[in-house]
């Protein structure tokens, strides 16, 4: 039977048949499950490792997380050698000795994705991206950044606006962030932790990507329990963490791996690490961007999140909403507030019931002059020049 913390289609599948179990997990924590006297216990560790053609070491390649921990406790080591994958510095490194036994036919190569087209991003990603690079990236701050479209779209605003001395420490490291660093937007001086060099745990990307991380001393790998720690979070301060949801609701609740309780979607990553790292606002801020409506035409704000699902953020967690109608900045907002400021950005279909919603509501106690059509604290709407279908 399999287990997985973070799913791709087939592993998805396999979830919602009963055919495999998701493991709630942050990525900061993954380290803590595995080993002796805790909950997996590994026989076997297999993985991929690219050769070192003069020093006789291997590499991990595009992938660290928790495989460290992994081998230092498996009975027994596989390694599939993978001569197409890169050669990735830092805690990526193993020595032979590590290893039980090399794998060397038949091997399927790494899985490549083509790069984003970070020219031509619809529209709606591309407001989310110009919202966040205007409101929140400034010259040497410390970046994490998701994956998808909606990130895509950051990247590329923070491209055009031409930031200086960006600094980067996430989970993922993808196209997008070498772009940056290509074009010495990224150069990692402000950091004061890990200085010079970008910190990821997992590489994913285009045959580009996997030439340019390979050899590179300014792409450092570390395990998740180093990338997604508190305390390093906090010493690369000021940090902009740049993550994606399934949802929002009224109270401020963000949700990630379900989309309802029956229907698992993916694992939570490393979101809930950096929207605690940052639950102080002197050390950075904890973006949750969305869009206001799937592609079924559903608001992904609701007035309450699906009953039974596990949370990223909850309430309690002060972080910032940015969709393509505007920034809801949660932060330190009273339950009252953090309502009318999510329905305030909400899709113009859904936005005048979710508003009708709060007002009629004696739960969400009204701040004082608080009143219809009046910009509500928190919130700051889309201004700029890109329109939408629907506008």
């Amino acid at each position: 039977m399999a287990y997985s913390i973070f799913s791709g289609g087939d592993m998805r599948r396999a979830a919602n048949e009963g055919r495999a179990f998701y493991l709630p997990c942050t990525l900061a924590n993954l380290d803590s499950l595995i080993g002796k006297d805790r909950p997996y216990m590994p026989d076997v560790a297999i993985f991929k490792v690219r050769p070192h053609e003069l020093t006789g070491e291997y590499s991990l390649g595009l992938s660290v997380e928790a495989l460290h921990t992994a081998i230092d406790h498996a009975t027994c080591v596989i390694a599939e050698l993978d001569r197409g994958m890169p050669f990735t510095l830092g805690q990526s490194v193993v020595d032979a000795s590590s290893l039980d036994y090399l794998v060397d036919d038949h091997v399927k190569p790494v899985y490549e994705s083509p790069a984003p087209d970070f020219d031509n991003l619809p529209p709606a990603e591309r407001r989310i991206g110009e919202l966040v690079a205007t409101h929140f990236i400034r010259d040497g701050v410390t970046l994490q950044v998701g994956i998808g479209q909606i990130p895509d779209a950051v990247i590329g605003t923070i491209k055009e606006a031409e930031f200086r001395d960006l600094g980067v420490q996430t989970e993922l490291y993808g196209d997008g962030l070498m772009m940056l660093q290509k074009q010495g937007i990224v150069t990692n001086l402000k950091k004061r932790q890990h200085m010079g060099y970008s910190t990821a745990s997992l590489v994913m990307g285009s045959k580009a990507l996997y030439e340019f991380v390979h050899m590179r001393a300014g792409i450092q790998m570390r395990p998740c329990a180093v990338t997604n720690a508190t305390d390093v979070i906090r010493k690369n301060s000021p940090f902009i963490s740049i993550n994606t949801a399934m949802g929002v609701d009224l109270f401020g609740n963000v949700w990630a791996d379900y989309v309802d309780v029956r229907h698992y979607y993916s694992g939570v990553g490393g979101q809930p690490d950096f929207v605690r790292a940052l639950n102080d606002r002197a050390y950075g801020v904890p973006i949750i961007t969305i869009k206001s409506i799937t592609g079924k035409g559903e608001s992904k704000i609701a007035k309450v999140h699906p009953p039974g699902v596990s949370l990223t953020a909850s309430a309690y967690d002060g972080v910032v909403i940015v969709d393509e109608y505007g920034i809801a900045d949660l932060r330190g907002l009273t339950a009252g507030e953090k309502a009318l400021a999510v329905a305030s950005i909400a899709h113009p279909r859904f936005r005048d019931e979710y508003l009708k919603s709060f007002y009629d509501d004696s739960l969400f106690t009204k701040a004082k002059g608080c009143c219809p059509g009046k910009p509500p604290r928190g919130v700051t709407m889309y201004q700029g020049s890109i329109r939408l279908e629907e506008e």
